[in-house]
């Protein structure tokens, strides 16, 4: 994976947005339990978040949203939209709460197929890797188009503050790395 350090996890939430280019108005995806920085990244971008439940391990609920998207949504242009809303879903926000990995093999297909990027906010779940499945020692922060992560005085690793945004895609990096200098 490629990385870009940054000023904190925010910071980092916000930055991948942008690097994305999610669009003023999309809607992005975000469980119902997590710091509020993801919430507010999403506004921040002019964006609407849609709240999910959450599981068993405070994680985003995979399942209602694979009913959500197979029920209330629709395609059009290979551009996924909310059926009530009419608005484009751009991004979900998968947050790895109390180092608990989201169960994201599910979502990874359905996500590419339905042109969802998958932004990994991984703050609390520094050195969390996937034992089984597809992803077997793959950790948190490294799947989804873009990983967050927080350096803040309250996490595993912590310098303090600081963040770092990782992607395998190399574009997005130097995007990211750009927007972070200023511009």
């Amino acid at each position: 994976n490629n990385v870009s350090l940054c000023m904190n996890g925010t910071s980092a939430l916000d930055i991948a947005i942008k690097t994305l280019k999610i669009k003023n108005g999309d809607e992005i995806l975000v469980p119902s339990i997590t710091f509020i920085a993801p919430v507010n990244t999403i506004r921040y971008n002019n964006c609407s978040p849609i709240f999910f439940d959450c599981d068993e391990y405070c994680n985003i609920d995979i399942n209602k949203f694979i009913e959500f998207i197979k029920t209330n949504t629709f395609m059009k242009n290979k551009i996924t939209y909310n059926l009530r809303t009419k608005k484009r879903i751009s991004a979900i926000i998968l947050v790895h709460v109390f180092g608990n990995a989201v169960d994201i093999e599910r979502v990874v297909n359905l996500c590419k197929r339905r042109n969802i990027k998958i932004i990994e906010d991984a703050s609390e779940s520094l050195g969390t890797y996937y034992t089984k499945g597809k992803f077997k020692k793959k950790f948190t922060g490294t799947i989804g188009d873009i990983g967050c992560f927080s350096f803040n005085g309250n996490k595993i690793i912590t310098s303090g503050a600081g963040g770092a945004i990782v992607s395998k895609n190399k574009k997005l990096i130097l995007e990211a790395k750009y927007l972070i200098n200023q511009a």
